[in-house]
């Protein structure tokens, strides 16, 4: 097969095919927050192939949201109770399907971190618990930062970037 040439100023040039090197390894595509109330509060597209537009991401994160405390809800199994239940997370924490996984870590403060991921699958719990570690170190130590509202902190982008290349080169 020989691709159709293109002829500028008199130079042949073959059409060139970039596919993105995060493409082409497995690994995070996106990464979401929601706050307690299901409100999106941040987000990250890590390739440019997947952007979707702002009132997709909020569709998305809203609808993960609602599925998840219906899941909750419907549940068999039930928690344990005792002093601590409160504290046990419930909902959704990994929806596998065959083009992609969505993991959540759900927090004791009921915020939900998420992130969609391409095959080959790997745990990120480890990951997902680190970006709340950065949202605790970075979001929530900012005297300027109200509560449930959307992030926007450099420092915080930096490190979650940071984290997820650490993430895809291992």
């Amino acid at each position: 097969h020989n691709p159709k040439k293109r002829v500028k100023n008199g130079v042949s040039k073959t059409p060139v095919f970039r596919i993105s090197l995060v493409c082409l390894m497995a690994g995070v595509v996106s990464l979401f927050i929601l706050n307690r109330n299901g409100s999106l509060i941040y987000s990250l597209e890590t390739q440019a192939s997947t952007q979707l537009s702002s009132n997709d991401k909020i569709r998305l994160s809203s609808t993960f949201h609602g599925i998840s405390a219906i899941a909750a809800q419907i549940s068999p199994v039930r928690r344990s109770g005792g002093a601590f239940g409160f504290l046990q997370t419930t909902g959704i924490r990994s929806l596998d399907a065959d083009t992609f996984r969505l993991q959540c870590f759900h927090t004791a403060t009921l915020m939900k971190i998420f992130c969609v991921m391409l095959p080959p699958y790997v745990d990120v719990e480890p990951l997902l618990r680190q970006v709340y570690s950065h949202y605790s170190d970075y979001v929530l130590k900012n005297p300027f930062y109200e509560l449930d509202m959307p992030i926007r902190s450099e420092a915080f982008e930096k490190e979650v970037q940071r984290s997820l290349s650490e993430f895809s080169s291992r």
